[in-house]
């Protein structure tokens, strides 16, 4: 499965989603850095493409979309140190399959204690 992986996420969890068996693919790889988080959204849209990001913003988006929007998933850590996201990231994947058609389109909010699913 592909995967958009916002520009806030360290290497080392793009190595974690790898290990997983995703394909990752980078912003600065497919747009450009720096690139504005609607952009990044409306590419999501265009190639039905989830996205991993710390931002919440990017939950905004996906709220007041008009449209059917594409697969977010925030990871909510109080620090968001490479070691604690791992961690979160690796955690969510062992309980939740983003293959599932049942997550097409949904907001996931993944924090230590909860995954919550809109």
């Amino acid at each position: 499965m592909e995967i958009i992986v916002d520009e806030c996420l360290a290497k080392s969890t793009i190595s974690c989603l790898i290990k997983a068996g995703f394909k990752v693919l980078k912003i600065e790889d497919i747009l450009q850095a720096g690139i504005e988080d609607e952009k990044i959204f409306e590419h999501a849209i265009l190639k039905k493409l989830p996205i991993l990001t710390h931002d919440r913003g990017f939950g905004v988006l996906h709220r007041f979309f008009q449209g059917t929007p594409p697969l977010i998933i925030v990871l909510q850590v109080v620090s968001p140190h490479p070691k604690a996201t791992n961690a979160l990231l690796e955690k969510a994947l062992q309980n939740i399959d983003l293959k599932q058609n049942k997550y097409l389109n949904k907001l996931i909010i993944i924090s230590e204690n909860n995954i919550r699913i809109r």
